[in-house]
């Protein structure tokens, strides 16, 4: 063979592939790691300075106004409905910032496929997540660790419930559209899907004050992140937020655990805190982590089998 062909072969030969350094990044690694701090930087200011600034705005109004906790049924009545209000004005804002920050960040992570409205999925998942709380507090009250305070026979309807819904799911969609759309998706072809979940659901825990409920809260916050990165894998990111949804309806505007003044029931602790999650909500209890184990375990069923399988076949000897 000449030397001009193998000149040519050399070059039409592909390059070696994982093949990262400080000047060269072909799998993207790197770049990964650089658009996740901007990006996690980004959301963590906005979000910070946005509430910090609200809460201060409507602090300083209310001091103006001379309206605090104990005077506050008194004062005017758009007074007193933007006192009680202001807090869910933060939420909603709040989600609302992250939505619009998430399409921007798509863009930087050059992501630009999208997914259309899907009201099935929603109304499914959404009905899945209300009935896996509806499923635990049957649990809760089983062995009487939890009791009803409004008894069945009287729900309690208020009128703000519907718009206390609305706020639930854009805060629901706008978490889920920033740990699945942005950061679950600019990871997963760069690190893998493995990687890309741990990420999100980190993402989930400090978002979601993970650390603040003790162990099993923690616990049960990461294995939230897993399912619902299972969900928008498997169907999409409106199943995903619809959980998530149904699972935040439920526990506070449904059975009212830890309060829930406008809850249309309320569940309260008598004992075994551990066990049912307490004032906290199933999130911070063991009933919540066993049911999110068989949602997870569910979806994530013919991994596990191969699992099993690989791991059967490395201890059976071979002849």
């Amino acid at each position: 063979m000449s030397r001009s062909k193998h000149v040519a072969q050399a070059n039409a030969s592909p390059a070696p592939k994982n093949r990262t350094s400080l000047f060269r990044d072909d799998q993207g690694w790197l770049r990964g790691g650089w658009l996740l701090s901007l990006t996690l930087a980004a959301w963590f200011v906005a979000t910070l300075a946005l509430r910090v600034g609200m809460a201060a705005g409507f602090g300083w109004l209310f001091r103006v106004w001379g309206i605090s906790a104990s005077n506050a049924h008194r004062a005017p009545a758009w007074a007193r409905m933007i006192y009680v209000w202001h807090g869910s004005m933060i939420t909603l804002l709040s989600a609302v910032v992250v939505l619009a920050l998430s399409f921007a960040l798509r863009r930087l992570w050059r992501l630009e496929r999208r997914e259309r409205f899907a009201p099935a999925k929603l109304v499914g998942a959404w009905l899945c997540g209300l009935g896996t709380i509806v499923w635990i507090a049957v649990l809760c009250l089983v062995p009487d660790s939890m009791r009803l305070e409004w008894p069945l026979s009287r729900p309690r309807l208020t009128a703000a419930l519907p718009a206390l819904c609305l706020i639930s799911l854009v805060s629901a969609l706008a978490e889920e559209t920033f740990t699945k759309r942005v950061v679950f998706d600019g990871l997963r072809a760069r690190w893998g899907v493995g990687w890309a979940a741990l990420c999100a659901c980190l993402n989930s825990f400090f978002s979601g004050n993970g650390w603040t409920g003790g162990v099993l809260c923690a616990v049960n916050v990461l294995l939230m992140g897993l399912l619902c990165c299972a969900i928008y894998e498997k169907k999409g990111l409106w199943a995903a937020a619809g959980f998530r949804w149904g699972w935040s309806v439920a526990t506070l505007f449904l059975l009212g655990f830890g309060g829930g003044d406008h809850a249309v029931y309320r569940l309260y602790s008598v004992s075994e805190r551990w066990l049912t999650g307490g004032d906290g909500g199933p999130i911070c209890g063991a009933w919540g982590t066993l049911a999110l184990l068989i949602l997870l375990g569910w979806l994530e069923r013919d991994r596990l089998k191969a699992l099993w399988k690989r791991f059967h076949r490395k201890k059976t000897p071979t002849n």
